[in-house]
């Protein structure tokens, strides 16, 4: 009865750790949704950057356009404006020449006047020869005042233009210095985005392949470890001197480790050979008579299978031996009943537990190592286990 206690407290204990796997992995599922979502969410957004930086390449050669419109609408502008100043000096040296035309006029009418004796004939040939070129001055500056005046408006008109371009110009600046520092801005953000999506990416990366070991049924080996519970506990032998009545002192063999069970920490690997999980995980079903289904069994989504458990334990990993067959049980727990292979320290076969020895004897001499063959029960825990619990 002690045993069975022992082991049933042992079992218990262990018992006590089972996760609610169930709800873990949902949320596990949820967090991968949630990250794809998130990169999803992160690319639509760098699609949207990408339609702005398009609207400021294209604001920008629309810019462009228009810098090149003005440049020429200068150059324009500057050859009317020597074309009308051309005019203009030409206006004025016909000005001139019409001036000292009429200048000359006035001399010939005062010399007529003065000198009387002089041929009339000859003073009015000269008078309406100067007439004659006064007034061809005069149409020559009429033409001449049509051309500027027609220059005139073609530079009000080109003014215009050329003021039209630069508050044109004024407005496209201002909206590509604004696009600009929205570029800026989403640059910043593109690189902030791309960071945080790598991460995202890393991120549900990680969960899908933490999902994928968790629930990876096709796994045929797992390292696990444990505590095993073996059936026969490893003897320290001793030697205690009992004193006489007569002053002399009895050599007695002791074992300071006497009892029948004991607890060992084992590490090894179990071996798939049938998957359990669709047995234990059968359809609920629906009775008969009450047409009313059953209450779903709480391992339903778990897993299970049987196999065969190979490891090592104590601290001298290569004489203490377990093999056995283990059962899986809640996708990560094995309970395995098997044989314990070991080197022992025992008495030699003519030596008993509490037995008197000789005086010249010592413990090298009663004792020697061999194996034994004993039975034992473990449960031990998937190591993949440790990389599901969330930190």
């Amino acid at each position: 009865m002690r045993k069975i206690r022992l082991f049933i407290a042992f079992l218990m204990t262990f018992l006590v750790f089972i996760p609610c796997r169930g709800q873990s992995e949902y949320d596990l599922r949820d967090s991968i949704q949630m990250y794809r979502e998130q990169v999803e969410l992160l690319t639509k957004q760098l699609d949207t950057n990408d339609v702005l930086l398009a609207t400021l390449r294209r604001r920008m050669r629309d810019l462009v356009m228009l810098k090149d419109s003005l440049i020429a609408a200068n150059d324009l502008f500057q050859k009317e404006l020597q074309a009308k100043n051309k005019l203009m000096d030409e206006q004025k040296i016909a000005m001139l020449e019409k001036e000292r035309l009429v200048a000359e006029k006035e001399e010939l009418y005062r010399q007529a006047l003065a000198n009387s004796t002089v041929d009339k004939a000859k003073w009015e040939g000269e008078l309406k020869a100067k007439e004659a070129s006064i007034d061809a001055k005069t149409r020559e500056i009429a033409y001449l005042q049509k051309d500027i005046d027609a220059k005139e408006v073609t530079l009000q008109s080109q003014r215009e233009n050329y003021t039209h371009l630069l508050t044109e110009k004024e407005h496209y600046r201002h909206l590509v210095d604004s696009l600009q520092k929205r570029v800026n801005a989403v640059e910043l953000e593109n690189v902030r985005k791309q960071e945080e999506n790598k991460y995202l990416a890393q991120k549900a990366k990680d969960a899908e392949e933490k999902a994928a070991i968790t629930l990876n049924k096709k796994k045929k080996v797992r390292p696990i470890q444990g505590i095993a519970l073996r059936f026969f506990r490893t003897p320290q032998w001793d030697i205690r001197l009992t004193p006489e009545t007569d002053g002399t002192f009895t050599k007695i063999i002791r074992n300071r480790n006497a009892g029948d069970i004991e607890f060992d920490f084992v590490t090894g690997a179990s071996v798939m050979l049938w998957d359990l999980t669709d047995f234990f995980n059968g359809d609920t079903k629906v009775d008969s008579l009450s047409r009313m289904r059953e209450i779903p069994r709480f391992d339903q989504k778990f897993n299970y299978d049987l196999g065969i458990y190979v490891g090592f334990g104590g601290s001298n990993l290569f004489k203490n031996f377990y093999i056995g067959p283990s059962f899986r049980f809640v996708d990560f727990f094995y309970l395995t009943i098997g044989l314990n292979i070991c080197e022992y320290e025992v008495l030699r076969e003519e030596y008993q537990p509490n037995q008197t020895i000789g005086a010249m004897l010592s413990i090298d001499d009663i004792t020697a190592k061999s194996w034994l063959v004993k039975p034992f029960i473990s449960l031990s825990i998937d190591l993949d286990f440790l990389s599901y619990i969330k930190k």
